[in-house]
């Protein structure tokens, strides 16, 4: 991973899009900066279980419920929860997002931003 480059990336708000029909979540450089991961395979997507193995693990559950319900109804969704950046470090972010339906109502794209709140110590 290149540290150096994503050292003045992880105080930026990322942007994200995550396609259900294959699981590839698209994440621009400040989301791979954020959960600690490669930037140019952040840039070609990934799983999403990619990202959630980088919540800390007490806010996993609570994190994969609200995305569930989200895609499930369709409203939008924010939540805050800690994250391991590529500083390895914890964080806290904030997450808003909102799942799209294709034509026939199905859940198909579900787009969001996430913004640094704080490091933690």
């Amino acid at each position: 991973m290149h540290v150096e480059s994503l050292a003045g990336a992880h105080n930026e708000a990322g942007i994200y899009t995550w396609s259900l029909e294959n699981d590839r979540l698209y994440g621009d450089t400040a989301i791979a900066a954020l959960f600690g991961l490669e930037p140019a395979e952040t840039i070609r997507g990934l799983p999403l279980m990619s990202y959630l193995d980088r919540v800390h693990t007490d806010d996993r559950p609570m994190l994969a419920a609200l995305i569930a319900k989200a895609v499930e109804d369709g409203l939008p969704y924010n939540a805050e929860y800690r994250v391991q950046n590529a500083l390895n470090e914890f964080e806290l972010v904030m997450a808003v997002g909102r799942c799209f339906r294709d034509p026939a109502g199905n859940p198909s794209i579900y787009s969001g931003i996430i913004y640094p709140v704080e490091k933690l110590a």
